[in-house]
């Protein structure tokens, strides 16, 4: 009963994300690996082409209150009175956003990392960070972004054209 109630969680979580996305997305792909602009590689788990530029999806299914800043190097989780540490996001998404500008310099790239409706952070949470039943809100800043139709479409075919999606992807069998 535990794997069901876990799985219905985690596909109302992802239809919550896809409706989120489905309009304002143009083009996406999911769990590409680009080069990292370092001579190692970097994988994205999500990459839309929308018509202000590109825009990184993170997704952390992750539930209880969540402490964490900008420049913090280690963000708090506690749920059911326990305490755990894990790697500030924000690093990660913005080394990806680092190697997408490398490859479209001229585009326009933004960044949102999505955690569970069942997560919050009480203490306030960093501008490119939403909880999943904030998305549709957070994302409406982006209408206001100027539209880069063309730019963006030959950018999204370079980076599609480098992209490995061979199946070497670590995160392609991870269902949200």
């Amino acid at each position: 009963m535990f794997v069901i109630k876990r799985k219905r969680k985690r596909s109302r979580y992802s239809r919550k994300l896809e409706r989120s996305l489905q309009s304002i997305k143009k083009q996406e792909a999911k769990s590409i690996i680009i080069p990292d602009g370092l001579g190692g590689a970097i994988e994205i788990e999500r990459l839309l082409l929308i018509e202000q530029g590109l825009l990184i999806i993170e997704t952390y299914p992750m539930s209880g209150h969540l402490f964490g800043a900008d420049h913090i190097d280690q963000w708090t989780q506690i749920i059911d009175g326990r305490s755990f540490k894990f790697t500030n996001p924000l690093h990660r998404i913005y080394n990806t956003k680092h190697a997408l500008q490398l490859l479209a310099p001229k585009v326009p790239i933004f960044c949102r990392i999505v955690f569970s409706e069942n997560s919050n952070f009480p203490k306030g949470k960093p501008s490119e960070v939403s909880v999943i039943r904030t998305l549709d809100e957070d994302l409406q800043g982006l209408a206001k972004e100027p539209s880069v139709n063309q730019l963006g479409e030959i950018a999204w075919e370079r980076i599609i054209r480098i992209a490995r999606t061979d199946g070497q992807s670590l995160l392609r069998d991870v269902k949200i």
